[in-house]
């Protein structure tokens, strides 16, 4: 069976002595792994369209086990962001937790336009580490809420009661949202108001609306060690 795929590269493995492994995002499949043989070897044509943080058409033929890679032509390279040493660390790193939580093989058309976007968006700001980080964060918080785990923050996730201003809250991931300290588990962080007003707007603007965003480092950062607990206790099963 043949199959051409709109693909996302996440990541790569050298397998045996010229082969690699590699794990897609495509529109049509989710994500998807897939061996090129041979793609290690000097003359290989692949490799090019199949580096990481590549946007390909990818066709793979699949019988048996682990599908093979019969071609590949490049879309979309992201040249900024491999050109800023900064933007391309953060960019892997994005891309090794997306790939850390996405089951194989569950088709979600909208999480592939949320990754592309990302990457289009983070290729126009490459450079500017404030845009970057905002960029990113406010992704995370959005692929959250694309897989079901949305963070609630317009109320008290235990009471639905409002969360007064100048009232301590916390963040509570048994429950997935911001609680009033009366709830916060022993699992709880504390959170400041800007950084939940930060998740709000994340949840409620459109990706390319964020860069319009001006937020105080630390308010950023906090909302980073949020939406890190959340992983955390997503990837671990509660």
């Amino acid at each position: 069976m043949e199959l051409r795929l709109t693909a996302i590269v996440l990541r790569k493995r050298e397998i045996g002595e010229t082969d690699r492994l590699y794990t897609f995002y495509t529109r049509e499949m989710g994500k998807v792994q897939a061996k090129a043989i041979g793609v290690r070897k000097s003359a290989a044509k692949l490799a090019s369209a199949l580096e990481t943080l590549t946007l390909s058409d990818v066709t793979v033929v699949r019988g048996r086990g682990t599908g093979r890679v019969a071609g590949a032509t490049v879309e979309e390279y992201f040249p900024a962001i491999r050109s800023d040493f900064e933007t391309l660390s953060l960019a892997l790193g994005t891309v090794a937790e997306f790939d850390s939580i996405v089951r194989l093989e569950q088709a979600d058309p909208a999480l592939f336009s949320l990754l592309h976007e990302y990457l289009l968006l983070l290729d126009h700001v490459a450079g500017d580490k404030e845009r970057t980080t905002i960029l990113t964060e406010a992704f995370f918080v959005k692929l959250l809420d694309e897989l079901g785990y949305r963070i609630e923050a317009d109320a008290c996730a235990v009471s639905g009661g409002p969360l007064h201003k100048g009232n301590r809250c916390y963040f509570n991931p048994e429950v997935g949202g911001i609680v009033m300290e009366e709830h916060a588990g022993s699992g709880s962080v504390a959170v400041g108001e800007n950084a939940v007003k930060l998740i709000r707007l994340f949840l409620g603007s459109r990706l390319s609306s964020v860069l319009k965003l001006r937020a105080g480092e630390s308010d950023v950062a906090e909302v980073g060690r949020i939406r890190k607990l959340f992983f955390g206790y997503v990837l671990g099963g509660g």
